[in-house]
């Protein structure tokens, strides 16, 4: 029997750029207009199910993170949804540390889908089999706990006004949009601050558009001496988050949430309202990409996982993938 085995080395890669997005779902999602179908209703399913638990938004944001993560390398049309999505919010719960009993989650789970009809072989079933899901899911995340383990978008949306003195009614329109943002790929591509900033640019922009009092000056005023680097974050990644946003309103703006729940004493705010502002913005600048052939020779986004492969190690470090790879090489050539 040989003694050395195949293993593979695998540096998390939290944030992916829009190409690369494309690139991985490539070889796990055969029909996009059908997956965007199926996301949507299972945002709907998993917030009423937080909305059941009493669940903060962030456990909600942290579950469609991880549900999104999964098909980017796992097929999508192989997958019962629901269960998908059910071992997304059990991890989520642990993940947000708004712990809630499996047995709870899944009796929730059975009453937000009508099912009615529920025996002790059918709950057993379901958790054993969120627990192997759950594996899965942390696999296409390479174990990084370092994502959504701090604030998150509602919590920052909150903090940033308050640092820049924004009104009230700015934050909450601000903290409205962000429910929807959730429906979008931002997640994937942008950290949580970062996509905080830009959402709360945007409220401050649709304000503006009926600039008809001095508050709305005052907003625009302090929002031009915003210093991105105070907030860790820089001008590409949030122009990023912000064309990410304002094109996601102008595709669906009637499948938003935010029509429906804009109080009456805010500016009329239609899907001309998100054309005006990205015509204002001018040309969609973001994040650099890099050229498609050197995506497409990436084996990251490219390559099946291997089921013959005896170890796989995750690691959050470059560092320690170029320290693997001198030691082997120092290995063979002694």
């Amino acid at each position: 029997m040989s003694s050395s085995f195949e293993a593979e080395l695998i540096l998390s890669r939290p944030y992916l750029t829009r190409k690369q997005i494309s690139r991985a779902q490539k070889n796990t999602i055969s029909d996009l207009r059908t997956y965007s179908q199926k996301k949507l209703l299972i945002i709907k399913y998993l917030s009423d199910m937080c909305v059941q638990l009493k669940l903060p938004r962030k456990t909600l944001e942290t579950a469609i993170y991880y549900y999104e993560r999964y098909h980017l390398f796992n097929a999508f049309e192989t997958e019962l949804i629901h269960l998908l999505a059910t071992s997304c919010l059990v991890l989520s719960c642990k993940q947000t540390e708004t712990l809630k009993k499996i047995n709870e989650i899944c009796q929730v789970s059975y009453k937000v889908r009508k099912i009615s009809k529920v025996n002790q072989d059918m709950m057993e079933t379901f958790k054993k089999r969120i627990c192997q899901t759950e594996l899965r899911i942390l696999e296409s995340c390479s174990f990084d706990y370092r994502v959504n383990n701090f604030l998150h978008i509602d919590e920052y949306i909150i903090k940033i006004g308050k640092s820049l003195q924004l009104e009230s009614k700015v934050c909450h329109l601000a903290w409205l949009i962000a429910y929807d943002v959730l429906k979008s790929d931002v997640l994937l591509i942008i950290p949580q601050h970062s996509i905080a900033i830009a959402i709360l640019k945007i409220s401050v922009e649709l304000f503006n558009l009926k600039n008809d009092n001095n508050g709305n000056e005052e907003n625009s005023s302090k929002w031009s001496n915003v210093d991105y680097s105070y907030f860790e974050t820089n001008e590409n990644s949030v122009n990023e988050a912000y064309f990410e946003i304002s094109n996601f309103y102008i595709n669906t703006f009637d499948i938003c949430d935010l029509q429906g729940n804009i109080p009456h004493d805010y500016p009329h705010i239609g899907i001309e309202s998100f054309i005006e502002l990205k015509q204002t913005a001018g040309s969609q600048t973001g994040l650099d990409e890099l050229p498609n052939d050197d995506i497409d020779r990436d084996p990251f986004l490219c390559n099946s996982r291997n089921s013959s492969v005896r170890e796989r190690r995750h690691v959050l470090s470059s560092r320690l993938v170029i320290e693997e790879y001198n030691s082997i090489n120092n290995i063979q050539h002694k």
